[in-house]
């Protein structure tokens, strides 16, 4: 990881996604980038699929959870910078290293789900989970094949698991898709990851999936290690081609704080906005 944030200690994963957990409110002090005066816009290169979602507070006041692998962790980093001038949105964020929902052996992430909205009724949860999925799993005590119809019938079931959980809780749930990555390999995988979240999201009220699938990629579609962002081109790719730099986790926390106020009204914008310029 490359960004250095009070409160928050980012461990990088190995060849997926990998992280960190802490609990901080949006408003307190953050050194991660550089401020930026650029104006925050939204983009309209992404697609979200959407049901409506629990009523949040009307004050404005809400309690958000974060929580995911590596990539879950950078975007919660860009999220506590860019929403360090919304003092009524409380940030939540639990991460854990080289997690998903094909490794439950080493994290089972429905059970820490279930403790983490026990112990912080969050309004909105967040998740960016499926970074290190691109492996084989134990079902019903065989061993699955990564992409095989067994697998992904009982992957199906395990992102279900975890949206019925929050919104089960009284959580809405906005659930990011995996950006493109440049492995190639590994690229095709994320794609499968993806199809499979977003097809279950359409299915559970109160949950969106948000693509930044495209969001991330050039205007042929293609991978890019860097962009111009806020008028200077910036590199946005860590050289893994995996992980966003500092700079790629702000240009992707400011696009998912404009949705949160698209989606859910909050009275939320990005303090230091670095977007997409041409």
């Amino acid at each position: 990881m490359t960004a250095a944030l009070i409160g928050l200690v980012l461990t990088a994963g190995s060849s997926g996604a990998g992280a960190a957990s802490t609990t901080t409110t949006a408003g307190a002090t953050t050194n991660s980038s550089a401020k930026s005066n650029s104006t925050s816009t939204s983009t309209s290169t992404t697609t979200t699929t959407t049901t409506l979602p629990l009523k949040l507070p009307k004050s404005g006041d809400c309690t958000i959870l974060v929580i995911g692998d590596s990539l879950g962790t950078d975007l919660g980093g860009g999220l506590y910078h860019q929403l360090e001038k919304s003092p009524k949105i409380k940030l939540e964020l639990e991460g854990k290293s080289e997690t998903g929902l094909a490794n439950a052996w080493f994290y089972n992430w429905p059970r820490h789900l279930k403790k983490f909205l026990a112990q912080y009724h969050p309004k909105l949860t967040i998740l960016l989970l499926g970074g290190n999925d691109e492996q084989g799993m134990e079902v019903n005590g065989h061993p699955a094949a990564f992409n095989t119809l067994v697998w992904r019938t009982q992957y199906k079931k395990n992102v279900a698991t975890m949206m019925n959980e929050a919104t089960e809780a009284g959580s809405a749930v906005l659930w990011i898709g995996m950006p493109i990555m440049y492995p190639n390999d590994y690229r095709q995988g994320m794609k499968v990851i993806n199809s499979i979240s977003a097809k279950v999201a359409k299915t559970k009220p109160h949950v969106t999936f948000l693509s930044t699938w495209k969001f991330f990629a050039n205007a042929k579609g293609q991978f890019r290690f860097s962009a111009m962002v806020n008028g200077q081109q910036q590199v946005i790719r860590q050289a893994d081609g995996i992980h966003p730099t500092a700079v790629g986790q702000n240009v992707l926390a400011t696009y998912v704080v404009d949705e949160l106020h698209l989606l859910y009204k909050l009275p939320v914008k990005p303090a230091y906005p670095e977007i997409f310029t041409k």
